[in-house]
């Protein structure tokens, strides 16, 4: 049986699987930091080596990139990896079927084989249509977001770099974090709020708010919330009502009937937090648009590596291709 090679390819992880063509479930699932490679070709390198299956039995790659792959040279947004399609397939060699996405791409692509089981409902939208579009959106050490539109075959997904829109203001308590914010970026992107970066940034300015100089990571955050640091629950809260804001103008930008998926490696650590946050009061607070966007419904992620699955799915599509 022909198989496919994934990897998951992140700010500040690489994920590798091997996957039987026309299967979902990724196997022989390895993570690697990316600062311990000086090149994706090394983790990809190191991966094979350890692998079960011989170089010969591997007919389709299929890559998830953190950044856009319309280029050239393929660049990362959070990662110093970069290479081109032509050094991919000279690596992997001329004889295998080889594909970069966008791991929002990927993300858009596992919406297909994943099951109800796969994910929990956040909130009480019930305007679900299956057929109708959906967004796909991610905080973790980037912020992504991607459109997918079903379709009979393979979805149609509709990449971006929506993580770098603006971000808007809407209390006094955000009019200090993006007045802040802006005098460390000048241009504040919603990725500066949603991302594991964005939640160090939103404390370190509550903590100025309060007379306060101290900005710690995100781990750390998460460790002080978990003892009800008043500080580290503030920011999360924040960050979360901060997702909803996003989340309520991509749903005004299309509507997205068949629901917001929330991905990532953020949301999940903290899914009970999130279910009594004001994260659904943010998404649907929209004026005269409220009704409109708040009976759309979201859901998060909760099945490990969805980009590597939406890779095994994108792959099974690839080696059906005539050549």
């Amino acid at each position: 049986m022909s198989h496919a090679l994934l990897a998951d390819l992140g700010g500040t992880n690489a994920r590798f699987a091997l996957v039987p063509l026309n299967t979902y479930q990724p196997q022989e699932i390895v993570v690697f930091a990316c600062k311990e490679f000086a090149s994706f070709f090394e983790a990809a390198a190191k991966y094979l080596a350890t692998a079960s299956l011989s170089e010969s039995e591997i007919s389709v790659v299929v890559l998830a990139i953190a950044g856009p792959v319309n280029q050239k040279v393929i660049q990362f947004s959070n990662n110093p990896w970069t290479f081109t399609k032509e050094e991919v397939d000279s690596f992997f060699g001329a004889n295998r079927r080889v594909a970069l996405l966008n791991d929002y791409d990927a993300m858009g692509h596992a919406m297909e084989v994943l099951t109800p089981k796969d994910y929990i409902q956040v909130g009480t939208g019930d305007d679900i249509d299956k057929s109708a579009p959906a967004w796909v959106i991610g905080p973790g050490t980037g912020l992504g977001v991607a459109c997918v539109v079903p379709q009979q075959n393979a979805n149609i997904v509709l990449p971006g770099e929506g993580g770098h829109v603006d971000v808007a203001s809407c209390t006094p308590q955000e009019d200090f974090i993006l007045n802040f914010l802006r005098k460390r970026h000048r241009r504040v992107s919603a990725e500066r709020v949603l991302s594991g970066m964005g939640l160090e940034n939103i404390y370190e300015a509550l903590a100025k708010q309060n007379g306060q100089n101290i900005r710690l990571t995100a781990e750390e955050i998460g460790e002080a919330s978990k003892k009800e640091d008043p500080l580290a629950l503030a920011a999360l809260e924040q960050f979360f009502v901060y997702l909803g804001r996003v989340v309520g103008d991509l749903v005004l930008s299309v509507e997205s009937r068949g629901g917001v998926f929330i991905v990532g490696g953020i949301i999940p650590r903290y899914i009970e937090l999130f279910g009594f946050s004001g994260f659904r009061q943010a998404m649907r607070d929209k004026g005269r648009m409220s009704d409109f966007v708040g009976k759309i419904p979201t859901f998060v992620v909760t099945a490990e590596h969805p980009g590597l699955i939406g890779c095994a799915n994108y792959a099974s599509y690839l080696a059906a291709e005539p050549s």
